[in-house]
């Protein structure tokens, strides 16, 4: 295959692609619009075996009425056969025969019509049951895609609330994490705070015994009562 032969047979599988698509998603359009026609051939198809049926009926009062006639004219032929009018019961023996005549048209027209009728209601009545089940597996397919289309929009609307938590939880531990980096570097600030000012070394010679030492409640007392016992010894002397 040539080069513009592949092209072109890409060309078509993506209309072909594009098309397919563009059914997908108006499917349930296209559906309701093919009931729509279905149904509306199935009323003129009513209206056609209406119409058939009245025809049916006109030809079938017709035939009863040239029956009757008929009947008629063979009582009347046969009286004026008694009454000796040969001639009158000729024309009416040649009514007869024109009438059969038409009459055999008439009841081979009338049988074909009955047939007919026949198809035409079994068609009818196959159809109408064909479209009441397509309507109710119709409104099945309606009723689970509108259910398939709520649990998508649960499923997205429960996704994104997962998303967002995630989202929140991470920002929390980024704050936690800020807080905690905040809190060494006070911590650390008073550290090197209290070495610039030699505290720390003092609490160190302290802790170590040396430079100082700490005073009880009876150091302070010895302290101030002391010296007071030396000056009174004095004058003694």
């Amino acid at each position: 295959m040539s080069v513009w032969g592949k092209l072109f047979t890409a060309f078509r599988g993506g209309v072909n692609e594009t098309a397919e698509k563009v059914a997908d998603g108006q499917a349930m359009r296209i559906l309701d619009q093919e009931l729509r026609d279905a149904d509306g051939a199935l009323r003129q198809a009513r209206s056609d075996l209406a119409g058939l049926m009245a025809t049916a009926k006109r030809i079938e009062k017709r035939v009863e009425e040239a029956r009757a006639k008929e009947q008629r004219d063979i009582q009347n032929a046969r009286a004026a056969m008694e009454a000796g009018r040969e001639d009158l019961a000729r024309g009416l023996a040649e009514r007869v025969a024109t009438s059969r005549a038409e009459l055999a048209r008439d009841e081979a027209d009338l049988e074909q019509m009955r047939q007919q009728q026949q198809v035409m209601m079994r068609t009818v009545k196959d159809t109408e049951a064909r479209i009441g089940t397509m309507k109710r597996e119709v409104e099945s397919v309606k009723a689970t895609d509108s259910l398939q289309r709520a649990q998508k929009a649960i499923a997205s609307s429960h996704a994104g609330v997962n998303s967002r938590l995630g989202s929140a939880m991470g920002s929390l531990e980024r704050i936690r994490d800020r807080q905690a980096h905040m809190a060494a570097r006070l911590e650390a600030g008073d550290e090197l705070a209290a070495l610039e000012s030699g505290a720390d070394l003092d609490r160190q010679l302290l802790e170590a015994g040396i430079g100082g030492k700490t005073s009880s409640a009876d150091d302070i007392l010895l302290e101030i009562s002391g010296p007071s016992r030396e000056i009174k010894a004095l004058p003694s002397q």
